[in-house]
């Protein structure tokens, strides 16, 4: 394995920081895609150049790769007709003018937290749904992108990584499995992640932070920028959301079946309740082994298919302008997707320049025993900072957790809570994680400023995670 020293951190905190202060993301992943595949190609720029142009014809070999892109365009499709045949309008007014249900914006952020929550099953389908439900409440009741954004992806990270009975557990017990295999543990992977979410702190003081917000109303940092924003006409919150919103605000289709609440229950529920079914399919009667990139992909077109037998049978649409309306919910999708290809671009990067591998091996410098536990989470959250992915961390940080936890006598669940812990830290924070691309998108959020409003609440959580684990590990 080819050591490519400090590069392999400094390309994707390059990345990260060019983010950031351009608040280009596109423009900030192509670069530092060019200049990850510069440091790949022992820096001959041209060969750099061609390397880049030649990758991003490359993510699309990989089967989950090209499933997500497909899945993120053709949800927009759906996005597009629960709109324009007035079922999202039907929502707002039967959860507001008509039950009551949501009467302020205390009620709209906990809605948007408890669709999150029960749709545990997939992270993107979760956050998708939380979003489109709540989007115009939030508009209504003056509660800013940003915060939405904060609330539904927080919670949908928290919840889908403390599931265990979804594709986050799978790989999960997967790792785990390898390392009992290895005789460092014993025991079934199932009990072992299960004693070892006990110990997944970061996610039980996530929600308890969301909750606390949405209780209290406060707000700090460039999370109260954004919601004093909300209390002056809508200058620059104006502009923003225009250029990223994905449906006009108010055309609905003049039909007497339009503006019916089953205008949008039907296409969304059909979708979300077909992903457990194609998970248990494409895990061949094993839920936990279901594909996820598969299976929401596979749900997206059956919910796209009966979103068109229902509105041909209700006659809102003709052949011609069912196509017309989906194709425009496909168009509103490029944005996204574009930034979603050059994530996975700068991933692969990542795993070439073996960036988890290198941070793991300058950090294994000798520690105290008590202070091993938020060793391994502090260097999961940078790993997962630096990669954007949850997954590919905990893949790496569980074995390495496990095995240091064996020498030095602390017990694996408290080191595998740790890793998992860390991983989805970088979820919260990195604007090159899928996670945070697909919950700017749910809620029409300019993506830096969701990561930019973001990232002190997490980091702040963060911090009270890493005390509790070095208290953990002082008590041993």
């Amino acid at each position: 394995m080819q050591d490519y020293g400090i590069w392999a951190v400094l390309t994707p905190l390059f990345t990260i920081l060019l983010a950031v202060l351009t608040r280009q993301v596109i423009l900030s992943l192509l670069t530092g895609s060019v200049f990850g595949f510069i440091v790949l190609h022992d820096f001959h720029i041209l060969g750099g150049i061609k390397a880049t142009l030649d990758g991003i014809i490359k993510i699309f070999a990989d089967g989950g790769n090209a499933k997500t892109i497909i899945f993120m365009v053709l949800i927009g499709g759906i996005m597009r007709l629960v709109v324009v045949t007035g079922g999202m309008r039907s929502l707002v007014r039967a959860l507001s003018e008509k039950s009551q249900l949501i009467k302020g914006r205390r009620s709209v952020q906990l809605l948007a937290m408890v669709i999150t929550s029960l749709i545990f099953v997939e992270s993107s389908i979760n956050q998708l749904v939380a979003g489109v439900s709540t989007k115009k409440l939030a508009e209504k009741y003056a509660v800013p992108p940003e915060k939405m954004s904060y609330i539904i992806q927080t919670s949908c990270v928290s919840v889908c990584s403390s599931a265990m009975i979804n594709g986050w557990g799978a790989a999960m017990m997967g790792v785990i499995g390898v390392q009992i295999s290895k005789g460092f543990l014993t025991g079934e992977p199932f009990e072992i992640l299960a004693g070892s979410m006990l110990y997944h702190f970061m996610a039980f003081f996530s929600l308890a932070t969301v909750l606390f917000y949405i209780f209290t109303g406060a707000s700090w940092g460039p999370m109260r920028k954004a919601e004093l924003l909300t209390k002056y006409p809508r200058l620059k919150r104006k502009k923003v959301q225009q250029q990223n919103h994905t449906d006009p605000q108010d055309y609905v289709i003049e039909h007497p079946n339009s503006n019916s609440i089953l205008n949008f229950l039907i296409p969304i529920l059909s979708t979300v309740l077909a992903v457990p079914v194609m998970l248990y399919i494409t895990g061949h009667g094993d839920f936990s082994k279901g594909s996820g990139s598969t299976s929401v992909y596979y749900a997206v077109i059956f919910g796209l298919s009966i979103s068109f037998v229902w509105f041909m049978a209700r006659r809102i649409f003709t052949i011609d302008s069912f196509f017309s309306e989906i194709y425009i919910g496909f168009a509103s999708m490029v944005k996204i997707s574009s930034v979603m290809i050059f994530a996975f671009l700068m991933g692969g990067i990542c795993g070439d320049l073996h960036t988890g591998a290198y941070i793991a091996k300058i950090s294994s410098s000798v520690i105290p025993p008590s202070l091993t536990i938020g060793f391994i989470f502090l260097i999961s959250a940078i790993m997962s900072l630096a990669t954007g992915t949850s997954w590919g961390t905990f893949a790496i940080m569980i074995p390495i957790g496990v095995q240091l936890g064996v020498s030095v006598g602390v017990p694996p669940e408290y080191m595998i809570g740790a890793a998992i812990s860390g991983s989805i830290f970088g979820d919260m924070t990195s604007p090159i994680s899928s996670d945070a691309i697909v919950a700017s998108m749910a809620t029409d959020c300019e993506h830096i400023e969701h990561i930019r409003t973001q990232f002190p609440y997490a980091l702040v959580t963060g911090g009270i995670a890493l005390l509790a684990y070095i208290i953990l590990g002082l008590t041993l």
